[in-house]
C-alpha cells in the first residue's frame, strides 16, 4: 500500500479562499495546515473550511519550530508552500530540511524580503526602483531620509499586506514615524526584521500574477490596483488603503512588462513556482515596488480564474511537482473582472444599487455578503495579542463586489462609483487611482489604533469591529 502523501501549507490565507487545499485533495494528498493556535481558532470563528490535519505552532515563522513540528508526521511532506507572506522564508527552510519541493528548484534563491530584494535588483540596470535606504531600527529613519525627496514611504522589511507602512508627505512628519510605528507588531505578534525608507513614486500601480517554469515567467493576469491615501495625525503621516483590483488577461501584457518581470525574478534567482510582482508606472517608466513568492491574497486568485479560466494554485502545484500546465484558452464571457472590498453599509448599499446593470451589455455584477461572526466566549472583549495585526489589517469588511465586463473601463467605473459612496474614508484623502497610487498594498496602518501602536484588541469598540470581520482580507 503506497504511503500517504502530505502537502503542508505554512500559514493560512487571510482572504477566505483555500486553493492549495483543493489542489492537494485533487491529487489525493493529505492537506496539512500549520498555523498559530490563536489563528486556527480564528479560522473556526470565521467559518473557514477545515484542512485534513492542522498543526498548531506558536511561532510558524521560526524555521526551527516549524521543522520540529513537521518531524511528528509519519512521513516527510512531498510539498511545502506558504499560504501567507509572513511564513514564506520558514516554508522554504522546511522544504529544504525535508528535501521536498520547492527545495532545489531555484538553487540560488534565498527568499528575499524587501531589503534583500532592493539589494539584488539594484544590480540589474534594466529594473528601475525608487531611491531607497535600508535601516535596522526606527531610530535610524530620520538619518536615512536625509537628502531624499518627499514624500517618502517607510515600510517594514518582512511585513505583509501593507502592515506597518506609512507615507510621510513632508520632512516635518518624519520625526513622528518612530512613535507611530513603535507599537506595531508583525503577524503572530513577532517583531519586524528591519525597515525600508524610499521615495514615493506617484503613478498607476498594478500587480502581475504569474508562475515561473525554469526561470521563464508565465503571466496569467495583471491587475490595476484601486488604492486610496488617507491622512492621519493632522496630515503629518498618511496610510494607504488597497480596496480593489481590476484584472486584465496576461496575454495583454506588453513586452515591456514581460521583460521587466523576467529581469526581476532572474535578479533573485527565482526559477520555479507562483509569484507576484508589484509595479508602478511613473510617466513612461516602470518601477519595482516589491515581489511576493506565493499566491496573491485579497481574493485575487478568484479574479485570475474569472479572467483566464486558470486555477493559479493548480498551476503552482504543476510547476513544483513537475506535471504539465493546465493553462488553456480563456473561457467565453467577459474579458475583464474586478472586485472591491466593501467596508461600510453605505458602500454595500451602493453596490446593491448597481445590480440593475447585471446582464446589460454583458456586464455581470455579484455581491458577496459577509455575516458577522460571534467571538468565542473565552475571548470576551479582548482578542489575543497574536491576532492584533490580523484584526486591524484584515477585519471589518461587510462584503465584496465583483464586476465583470467586456471592457476594463466599465469595470473600473462601476467599482469606483461604489467606493465613492457617502462617508468613504478615501474622500478625506487622495484618490490613488487618479495618479497617486500607493507604493504597495498599504492598508497597513488602518485607523489610528494601528498607527499609534495602541492595543487595537481591547475594548468594546474593537470587539464590534471584530464581529464584522468575517470578511477577513489580505
Amino acid at each position: 500500500m503506497p504511503a500517504e502523501r502530505f502537502f503542508v501549507q505554512v500559514g493560512a490565507t487571510r482572504d477566505g479562499l483555500d486553493p492549495y487545499m483543493d489542489a492537494a485533495r485533487r491529487r489525493g494528498m493529505t492537506a496539512i495546515l500549520v498555523e498559530t493556535p490563536d489563528y486556527l481558532r480564528w479560522r473556526e470563528v470565521l467559518g473557514r473550511r477545515p484542512y485534513d490535519v492542522t498543526i498548531p505552532v506558536e511561532h510558524p515563522a521560526s524555521p526551527a519550530d516549524l521543522i520540529e513540528s513537521l518531524r511528528t508526521l509519519p512521513h516527510p511532506p512531498q510539498l511545502v508552500l506558504a499560504g501567507f507572506e509572513r511564513y514564506v522564508s520558514a516554508a522554504y527552510a522546511a522544504a529544504q530540511a525535508f528535501q521536498a519541493p520547492p527545495a532545489g528548484q531555484s538553487p540560488a534563491f534565498r527568499v528575499p524580503h524587501k531589503r534583500a530584494q532592493r539589494t539584488a535588483v539594484s544590480q540589474v540596470t534594466a529594473v528601475r526602483q525608487p531611491r531607497y535606504a535600508l535601516v535596522d531600527s526606527l531610530a535610524d529613519i530620520e538619518v536615512a531620509a536625509a537628502g531624499m525627496t518627499y514624500p517618502i514611504v517607510v515600510k517594514p522589511d518582512d511585513g505583509g499586506g501593507g502592515l506597518g507602512v506609512v507615507m510621510v508627505p513632508e520632512r516635518a512628519g518624519v520625526r513622528h514615524v518612530r512613535e507611530v510605528l513603535a507599537g506595531v507588531r508583525n503577524y503572530d505578534g513577532g517583531a519586524f526584521g528591519g525597515w525600508v525608507v524610499e521615495e514615493y513614486l506617484p503613478g498607476t500601480e498594478f500587480s502581475v500574477q504569474a508562475v515561473a517554469r525554469d526561470g521563464v515567467p508565465d503571466i496569467l493576469t495583471y491587475c490595476e490596483k484601486l488604492t486610496a491615501i488617507e491622512p492621519e495625525h493632522e496630515g503629518l503621516l498618511h496610510s494607504f488603503r488597497e480596496s480593489g483590483h481590476v484584472a486584465h488577461p496576461g496575454t495583454e501584457a506588453s513586452e515591456e512588462i514581460v521583460d521587466f518581470v523576467r529581469h526581476c525574478i532572474t535578479a533573485v534567482g527565482y526559477r520555479q513556482g507562483p509569484f507576484h510582482v508589484d509595479l508602478i508606472r511613473d510617466g513612461a517608466s516602470l518601477s519595482l515596488l516589491e515581489m511576493g513568492f506565493r499566491l496573491s491574497g485579497m481574493r485575487v486568485v478568484d479574479l485570475v480564474h474569472r479572467v483566464r479560466g486558470v486555477n493559479w494554485a493548480e498551476e503552482a502545484f504543476d510547476a513544483h511537482l513537475g506535471t504539465p500546465s493546465t493553462v488553456t484558452q480563456r473561457p467565453a464571457g467577459p474579458r475583464y473582472a474586478g472586485h472591491l472590498t466593501l467596508r461600510r453599509a453605505d458602500q454595500l448599499a451602493a453596490a446593491e444599487s448597481i445590480e440593475a446593470c447585471n446582464g446589460v451589455d454583458g456586464i455581470q455584477v455579484e455581491i458577496q455578503r459577509y455575516p458577522s461572526p460571534l467571538l468565542p466566549r473565552e475571548w470576551g472583549h479582548e482578542i489575543p495579542g497574536t491576532l492584533r495585526a490580523d484584526v486591524v489589517r484584515h477585519g471589518g469588511a461587510v462584503g465584496r463586489l465583483v464586476v465583470s465586463a467586456g471592457d476594463a473601463s466599465t469595470v473600473v467605473s462601476l467599482l469606483r462609483s461604489c467606493r465613492a459612496a457617502k462617508g468613504l474614508g478615501a474622500a478625506k484623502g487622495h484618490d490613488a487611482t487618479k495618479g497617486h497610487d500607493a507604493t504597495k498594498g498599504h492598508d497597513a496602518t488602518k485607523g489610528h489604533d494601528a498607527a499609534k501602536g495602541h492595543d487595537a484588541t481591547k475594548g468594546h469598540g474593537v470587539a464590534k469591529r471584530v464581529r464584522r470581520a468575517a470578511g477577513d482580507r489580505i
